[in-house]
């Protein structure tokens, strides 16, 4: 038993890629890897700390593992572990708590095996942040592959804790990103997302050649033979150059994800956000009309401290008037050790509850408006590699809308030429047209 290994993940695309790795790594060292749940000789749980549920949710997995079997090897790795790793090494029968910049040496620990003198414990990393030493060639159950080109972060959010679990912005140097892109691609993957924790930030560590849009440009003249995905980015960053590259774009899909938070320029404020609510609204503006069929995705939280019934109101007169094609609408989360903790004008849970439920309907009736306008229309859809439910292929657009649609195995993995006819589940259905 001690030679398999279960992994699980919780919390972002950068999380995500480094379960990747660390599956890579472990396989190599000779471990057969077993899905979570199941029963396995040790498992890895890669956690999150953004809000007070997901370090629930990291205690909870531990001890499901636990529960699953309580003899197996538990390393502890993550956000969570590396700003709580005290209260990690509390939960009896967990062996080692690992930081971010351990994440490549669990294989290191999975060899030592169970401490004598109780749980070890290695966290915390240079100033620099944590090294992107841990390298992923991508999920063996996808056709989609994240690409991690950069760490950490340099903003300070009042509501995130996140720069204290990530360290400082490093970037990946460009020629290792572009490398990383045609490694994917030759092996198979038909799209790559470049993630990080900020990669509006990516390049800041490098020097004044390396930025964003020099590497989105480079891309575009390298052509690799794969879409390219961003994922989110501060409104500020939108900037006219990043909105050129994308409105001229035949490699990088046409779709964005926006971290707004919020419309109130008092609440940015609070929140320590570099930009106000009409310029964020008229970067927003700019993509949509500059970008041909861009689908816009936005982040906006509900009830951060101090957040008048006015305020909300304005957020939600943005966002209702904005292009967005859908929302991601959060809580807001008390955060121990984050400056917004402290704020006055804690928002009952209630009223929270409420203020979400409202911005969660404006989201799903954008989401509705915008696939609708696509009915009739013909969509290029990267088929995934295992079906729905109900047995059908499914897939993405260019623009990220889910598709799902009858078809043989022969299109597993490929681009698929697919009328659009209808609209459910925040999807859209379609029928085959033809198939690269």
């Amino acid at each position: 038993m001690m030679k398999t290994v279960s992994i699980a993940t919780l919390g972002c695309k950068s999380n995500q890629y480094d379960s990747s790795a660390i599956e890579e790594a472990v396989r190599k060292a000779g471990f057969a890897v077993l899905p979570f749940p199941g029963v396995a000789g040790a498992y890895v749980i890669n956690t999150c700390t953004v809000t007070a549920r997901t370090d629930a949710r990291s205690r909870g997995l531990v001890r499901m593992a636990l529960k699953l079997n309580p003899d197996a090897l538990v390393i502890v790795t993550g956000c969570f572990a590396e700003v709580s790793p005290d209260e990690a090494v509390s939960i009896e029968g967990v062996a080692y708590c690992l930081g971010n910049p351990q994440k490549d040496r669990v294989v290191d620990y999975l060899r030592m095996g169970r401490p004598s003198g109780g749980a070890g414990k290695a966290v915390g990393g240079p100033k620099g942040g944590a090294p992107l030493t841990i390298r992923s060639s991508g999920p063996v159950d996808r056709v989609r592959a994240n690409l991690k080109i950069q760490e950490g972060c340099n903003r300070a959010c009042s509501y995130c804790i996140i720069p204290r679990a990530r360290g400082a912005s490093k970037s990946l140097p460009p020629e290792e990103v572009l490398a990383g892109i045609s490694g994917l691609a030759d092996a198979g993957f038909g799209e790559v997302i470049l993630t990080g924790i900020h990669i509006g930030g990516y390049g800041g560590d490098i020097g004044d050649a390396a930025s964003l849009p020099s590497l989105l440009r480079e891309i575009e003249s390298r052509r690799p033979p794969c879409r390219v995905r961003l994922s989110s980015l501060d409104p500020d960053e939108v900037t006219d150059e990043v909105i050129g590259i994308l409105g001229g774009a035949r490699v990088i899909c046409n779709h964005a994800h926006i971290a707004l938070q919020s419309g109130d320029d008092a609440v940015l404020a609070g929140m320590r956000r570099p930009y106000t609510a009409s310029s964020a609204a008229g970067r927003i503006r700019r993509l949509a009309e500059a970008v041909p069929d861009i689908s816009i995705g936005v982040d906006v939280i509900a009830g951060f401290p101090g957040e008048t019934e006015e305020g909300f109101e304005n957020t939600l007169a943005l966002l209702a008037a904005s292009p967005a094609a859908y929302l991601h609408v959060f809580p807001y989360s008390r955060r121990r050790g984050t400056a917004a903790a402290g704020y006055d004008g804690q928002i009952k849970p209630g009223l929270m509850k409420a203020r979400c439920a409202r911005l969660a309907a404006v989201g799903a009736a954008k989401r509705k408006a915008f696939l609708e306008r696509f009915i009739g229309r013909t969509a290029s859809v990267l088929v995934e590699k295992t079906r729905d439910r109900r047995g059908f292929l499914t897939g993405r657009t260019r623009n990220y809308s889910r598709v799902r649609f009858p078809g043989g195995d022969d299109m597993i993995g490929k681009e698929a030429h697919v009328r659009l006819v209808g609209c459910e589940d925040n999807g859209m259905t379609g029928e085959v047209i033809g198939a690269e």
